[in-house]
């Protein structure tokens, strides 16, 4: 059966974990795509995958083949006559509080399968791969700031020994 295959990556400005966390939760995925809910907060650290996999609303069964936190995903789903297969890996390696994310997809279709010329061209230079990560980079990214309330913080008197003289 051929094969498919495209890459994206990216580097989040959080921990691997929270990456982690973020990509195998099903709750934060909608019709393939990541949720981008602006109210979306960071899900729990150390969150795992439950059970073998999940099922979609279209009847798609996705296996988690491996799952090792914070470091790599794989999961795959096959076609209802079992002709074809769609597996992805995610892989994520985290320096000083950075996260490389690398997404791998491989798309293995039946030899019988109309697939165009254009079509397998256009598959192998992917924008929506490339837009995914970017857009799991904008949801966690805009998580993780901070908005302080409103509120006058209270004045801290310095001591004498830290004020600078002129």
């Amino acid at each position: 059966m051929p094969f498919y295959s495209t890459m994206a990556e990216t580097e989040i400005a959080c921990p691997a974990m929270d990456v982690y966390s973020y990509i195998t939760n099903p709750a934060n995925w909608e019709g393939g795509r990541p949720v981008t809910d602006p109210g979306w907060t960071l899900v729990p650290p150390g969150r795992k995958p439950v059970d073998d996999g999940w099922q979609e609303g279209r009847g798609n069964r996705w296996a988690i083949l491996d799952a090792e936190p914070g470091r790599r995903w794989i999961v795959r789903s096959r076609g209802v006559d079992g002709a074809s297969s769609v597996t992805i890996t995610y892989s994520f390696s985290e320096v000083d509080g950075m996260t490389h994310v690398f997404r791998h997809m491989e798309i293995e279709v039946s030899e019988h399968a109309a697939v165009s010329e254009h079509a397998r061209a256009a598959f192998a230079c992917s924008p929506p791969n490339r837009e995914l990560v970017v857009t799991i980079k904008h949801a966690l990214e805009n998580a993780r700031r901070v908005r302080l309330p409103d509120i006058p913080l209270p004045d801290v008197p310095v001591p004498a020994s830290e004020k600078q003289t002129a």
